[in-house]
C-alpha cells in the first residue's frame, strides 16, 4: 500500500472527492472486504484538560492514531485530521497527514488560542471538543473510509464567566447552611429566590465545572439597595458580600446575563415585566396597561370599563404571582381622579378580597406609577380631556376651525421636506409624536435618531436640522408650536439651538411663531412635547 503526499488545500479535498465519485460510476464499494477492516484507533493523553496559564509552553494534549489497514500496493491512503469545538460556528481545523507521524501535540497556550480566538469559546469555560481522523482509500475498487473519533473536554483559563452549574445564596443573613437557587424556566439566566433574611452578610456561591466561585459586590460590605446592584464573580474564598440591614422577607434576583443582583424586601418595590387589568369590570381575560414612552415607571390605559371589580396583575419572570390592589385591604373606593398609594397582594386573593370597585360603566383612564407606588383612576367626570385649538383652515375653508389635538407632526428642513403620499410636503408619519395614554397634553417621539439634513427654508436660506411641531399635516397655514426665536412672516425666520436634555419653551399659534424653529441636537432620538406647559425636550434615550 502506498501513502500519498497531499498538499493541505481544499482543492485536494475536491480532487479526492471527484476521484471517488468517478470510480463509483464503474465500480461497486467493496463492503464485504472492507467493512471489518477498521484499524484506526485514536488515543488522547486525557479526556479532561484544564489549561495552565502559568505554564504556557508545556504540552497539554497529545493525540495519536494507528495506521489504517494496508490494502496493498494498488491503493493510496489519505489521512484527514479534524479538530472542532462542538457548538461553535467557526470552521473546524483540517489537516492532511503526509509525513506518516500520526500524532498531534498542543501546548497550553496553543489550545487557549485555538479555543478562544478561533472557535470563540469564552475564558474560564469548559468546551466539548471532537477530534476525527478519516482514512480514505483510492484504488481499483471503492473501500469504505475508516473513521475514528474521540471526545474530550478542555477548560480555558482567564477571566471568570457568569456561568453556573449550581447557584446558592449564603452568608450570615441566610444562616449556617447555604440554599440553592433555581433558574427561571423561561429565562434560564435569571435565578429568583423568596425567603427570610436576617441582618447580616449575603453572597452567592457558584459551582462551575471544577471551579468554586461566588458572586458579590466589587467592594466589601456594600449596603443592600432597592436598585439593581452591580456584581462581579471571583473565587469563593475572596468574594465580597452585601449587607442586609434589617430582618424581613425578601425577593432575591440574580441575573447572570446582565451581572446584576437585586435584593428587595417584599412590597418595597414593584417588579414588572408587563402589567394587566383583570376582574369583572374587564370581563373575560385581561387587558394590558402599556408602559408609557415618556416614563418607564408609568403604565397607562384609557378605554371602556363595565361596573364591577378591578385589580392589576403584574407579570414578572413569566408569572403573575403579585397584583396591585388598594393599600387598605377593606377599601374598594377608586377615589376618582386622585393619585393614591396602592398595595400589593397575592394574585390568588385579589379577586375575592383586594380590588377596586368601578361604580358605573363608562370611559376611564388608569395611570400606575411603580416608582411612586401610586394609582390614579379617572372617570369621564375627572379625566383630563384633549386640548382644543382654533385656527383658520385653508383646505376646508372653515374659519375659525376648532381642532382636538391628538397627534403632533414634525415639520422643517431636518428631513429635507420628504413626505408620505397624500400629505403636505415635509410630513412623514414615522416622525409623528404620539399622545401619551397617561396625559393627553404630552406627545412623544421615541425611535431612530432624527435626521439632520439641510434644505432651504421659507427665505431660501440653507438651514440644517430645523423643526417645529404642527397639529395638521394637510396644510401649510396651520396651528403650530415653534420656538422663542425672533421670526416674522415674509421677513425672516428664527432658530433656537436646542440642547440634549434641556427643557425649551414653545410658542403656540398660527402667527409668526410658525417661522421660529428649533435646531435638532445631534444624536437626538427622543422628543417630548407638553402643549399644556408649552415645553419641549430633545434627548437621547
Amino acid at each position: 500500500m502506498k501513502t500519498k503526499n497531499i498538499i493541505k488545500t481544499l482543492t485536494v479535498t475536491a480532487m479526492v472527492s471527484m476521484t471517488m465519485l468517478s470510480t463509483s460510476c464503474s465500480d461497486t464499494i467493496d463492503n464485504l472486504y472492507s467493512k471489518n477492516k477498521s484499524e484506526i484507533q485514536l488515543n488522547i493523553s486525557s479526556d479532561y484538560i484544564k489549561l495552565d496559564e502559568s505554564n504556557p509552553d508545556a504540552t497539554a494534549l497529545t493525540i495519536d492514531w494507528d495506521a489504517a489497514h494496508n490494502f496493498g500496493e494498488d491503493y493510496i491512503t489519505t489521512y484527514k485530521y479534524e479538530f472542532q469545538l462542538i457548538g461553535s460556528k467557526a470552521d473546524e481545523l483540517k489537516e492532511y497527514e503526509d509525513d506518516g507521524k500520526f500524532q498531534r501535540t498542543y501546548t497550553n497556550k496553543e489550545l487557549q488560542d485555538i479555543l478562544v480566538n478561533h472557535f470563540g469559546l469564552t475564558t474560564s469555560t469548559v468546551g466539548n471538543v471532537l477530534v476525527t481522523v478519516t482514512a480514505t482509500f483510492e484504488g481499483p475498487k471503492l473501500i469504505v473510509p475508516d473513521i475514528s473519533t474521540v471526545y474530550l473536554k478542555i477548560k480555558t483559563y482567564g477571566p471568570k464567566q457568569f456561568k453556573a452549574d449550581k447557584l446558592y445564596i449564603a452568608g450570615s443573613a441566610v444562616g449556617e447552611d447555604k440554599l440553592e437557587l433555581t433558574a427561571n424556566e423561561t429565562s434560564p439566566e435569571l435565578y429568583v429566590w423568596n425567603g427570610a433574611l436576617n441582618p447580616g452578610k449575603v453572597f452567592f456561591p457558584v459551582t462551575n465545572a471544577d471551579e468554586q466561585n461566588a458572586i458579590g459586590p466589587a467592594t466589601a460590605d456594600e449596603p443592600v439597595t432597592t436598585s439593581d446592584m452591580e456584581a462581579i464573580i471571583s473565587d469563593e474564598a475572596t468574594t465580597n458580600s452585601w449587607v442586609v440591614s434589617k430582618a424581613g422577607n425578601y425577593r432575591v434576583t440574580v441575573n447572570m446575563n446582565t451581572h446584576k443582583v437585586k435584593i428587595v424586601e417584599e412590597g418595597a418595590v414593584v417588579e414588572v415585566d408587563q402589567m394587566y387589568m383583570a376582574g369583572s369590570a374587564i370581563g373575560a381575560g385581561q387587558i394590558e396597561l402599556a408602559q408609557t414612552l415618556e416614563n418607564e415607571n408609568v403604565y397607562a390605559w384609557r378605554g371602556e370599563l363595565a361596573a364591577g371589580n378591578l385589580y392589576i396583575p403584574v407579570s414578572f419572570d413569566g408569572a403573575q404571582e403579585v397584583s396591585i390592589v388598594p393599600q387598605d385591604a377593606n377599601s374598594h373606593d377608586i377615589q376618582d381622579g386622585e393619585p393614591t398609594a396602592f398595595g400589593q397582594a397575592a394574585t390568588s386573593t385579589a379577586l375575592s378580597k383586594r380590588y377596586w370597585t368601578i361604580p358605573a360603566a363608562g370611559t376611564y383612564r388608569i395611570v400606575v406609577n411603580t416608582n411612586e407606588k401610586t394609582i390614579a383612576i379617572y372617570s369621564a367626570a375627572t379625566d383630563m380631556q384633549p386640548k382644543q385649538v382654533s385656527w383658520n383652515n385653508t383646505t376646508l375653508k372653515i374659519n375659525p376651525y376648532v381642532q382636538e389635538v391628538n397627534v403632533l407632526y414634525m415639520y422643517g428642513t431636518f428631513n429635507s421636506f420628504a413626505h408620505d403620499e397624500g400629505v403636505f410636503t415635509g410630513f412623514q408619519s414615522k416622525y409623528n409624536l404620539i399622545q401619551s395614554a397617561a396625559n393627553p397634553y404630552v406627545f412623544v417621539y421615541k425611535g431612530d435618531p432624527l435626521p439632520r439634513e439641510t434644505a432651504k427654508d421659507e427665505r431660501s436660506n440653507d438651514v440644517k436640522a430645523a423643526v417645529k411641531f404642527c397639529t395638521d399635516n394637510q396644510n401649510n397655514n396651520i396651528y403650530a408650536y415653534g420656538s422663542t426665536a425672533s421670526a416674522k412672516r415674509n421677513d425672516h425666520n428664527g432658530y433656537v439651538e436646542a440642547q440634549l436634555g434641556k427643557s425649551e419653551t414653545l410658542v403656540a399659534g398660527q402667527g409668526d411663531n410658525r417661522y421660529a424653529y428649533f435646531v435638532i441636537p445631534e444624536g437626538c432620538n427622543y422628543v417630548e412635547v407638553n402643549i399644556d406647559k408649552l415645553t419641549v425636550v430633545f434627548d437621547q434615550k
